[in-house]
């Protein structure tokens, strides 16, 4: 196949979507597709579509570019779909931070762990088994690449409850858009010399091995140097954490702290932070001049996501292999001590025109431990998102590790599903 239909459905995401579009068009010259940017915000639809042909254009790349407020006319027939979506994001987010400061709970409140977590992942679940039912309809090989959060619970969901392949990708472990540059910088060393293998959850993901990629030496033990000599400063939590379990957490303090007990010795994070009304018009604006040609599109791609799947797309269709740092997957031996089936986030690679994970054995204790802990939440909360089944959230927040108020978090979760019963019509 050389002339794939690729459907972005929420493609008025103009972190993810830029990325995509940058990729497909700039970096692969992606020749003879189909690209349909769906989103319920018709004039988002039309403005991105607009930067997309004014690339295209620009870039030489003779590309069918659409744009439309229908989902079903996006996925008919589409042989790849990329998926941003989220219920209300900002205004639903900043509801439930309301409710979990009002019952006086510590957590960062984010939008995949703790009880902010679970209220969000009620939310997303729906939207997204819709649209995977969707194409089980209208695309029933096609690929869904998937970046909306809480990103393992919907996919948990989404390989459970459907038929549709289904892959998840956040590389928020590289720490740049080039793979693991934080690393390198430690070392440093350009990161393309190394050999670098994380694993473990999406936001839960640990550095296991680092070796040079020439000599094959073992370079795990001077990254722990680095640590220990004061390298990555902005992250006081996750040096405690390399402390406390022997790993380093490559998400960060803010990611990773969503799922371990909190510690009121740091400030809350601002983690979930979407941008206030004054630069989000301002981001609008320039896109809204990019579009019709009175601004340029470049600057729109800095701060662009750090996700490839326009990538891994070009890699399927023409064949040609890729190495993926990171995937989000469903488990199948890939790491043994996580159970079967669970989300996880492992190494991965394109050959032969197939996706593949990596298999990288046991995490090591306790890091394994923690994480199977973490997993047993995500599905708890998968399952009780589909089924509608309250006493499968509740036994989600006491099973949580980063709750410890069980007796608040429970009012608290009971509030959120009445506040957004609207969204939430499996619990009818």
């Amino acid at each position: 196949m050389r002339h794939p239909k690729i459907a972005m459905i929420g493609a008025g995401s103009y972190v993810f979507s830029m990325g995509l579009l940058y990729d497909l068009i700039v970096e692969r010259k992606f020749p003879g597709s189909h690209l349909v940017l769906m989103d319920v915000n018709g004039k988002m639809a039309e403005t991105m579509a607009g930067i997309a042909r004014r690339m295209a254009e620009e870039q030489g790349v003779d590309m069918l570019i659409e744009a439309t407020t229908s989902r079903e006319e996006a996925l008919r027939g589409a042989d790849y779909v990329s998926t941003s979506v989220a219920v209300g994001i900002v205004k639903r987010y900043a509801m439930d931070r309301a409710v979990i400061e009002k019952y006086g709970l510590n957590e960062i409140t984010s939008e995949c762990g703790g009880v902010g977590g679970i209220s969000y992942a009620l939310r997303a679940i729906p939207l997204m088994l819709d649209i995977a039912k969707d194409m089980e309809r209208l695309c029933p090989q096609a690929w869904l690449f998937n970046v909306s959060n809480p990103l393992p619970r919907v996919m948990t969901a989404i390989t459970r409850h459907t038929s549709i392949r289904a892959a998840g990708f956040c590389n928020v472990a590289n720490g740049g858009i080039d793979g693991y540059e934080q690393i390198g910088e430690w070392l440093g060393r350009n990161q393309h010399e190394l050999d670098i293998v994380s694993g473990g959850l999406n936001h839960f993901s640990w550095l296991l091995s680092v070796r040079d990629k020439q000599s094959g030496e073992d370079l795990l033990p001077q990254v722990r140097q680095a640590i220990e000599k004061g390298a990555w400063p902005w992250n006081k939590r996750s040096r405690k954490w390399f402390d406390q379990y022997g790993w380093l957490p490559l998400a960060g303090d803010s990611h990773t702290g969503e799922f371990l007990p909190y510690d009121l010795s740091f400030p809350a994070s601002a983690h979930g932070y979407h941008g206030n009304p004054e630069e989000r018009e301002e981001r609008i604006r320039m896109m809204e001049a990019a579009a019709a040609g009175t601004g340029p599109w470049l600057p729109l791609m800095q701060g662009r996501s750090w996700e490839r799947p326009g990538l891994v797309i070009d890699a399927l269709v023409h064949g040609t292999p890729l190495k993926l740092d990171m995937v989000n997957i469903a488990n199948k031996g890939f790491i043994s001590n996580l159970p079967e089936g669970a989300i996880v986030e492992v190494p991965a690679y394109v050959k032969d025109g197939q996706l593949q994970g990596a298999r990288i054995d046991a995490l090591p204790d306790p890091v394994g431990e923690l994480c199977a802990n973490v997993s047993a939440v995500h599905s708890l909360v998968a399952d009780a998102a589909v089924n509608g089944d309250r006493a499968m959230v509740e036994e989600a927040v006491m099973l949580d590790p980063a709750i410890e108020d069980k007796k608040q978090a429970l009012l608290a979760i009971r509030e959120l599903m009445s506040i957004h019963e609207d969204v939430l019509p499996q619990f009818k």
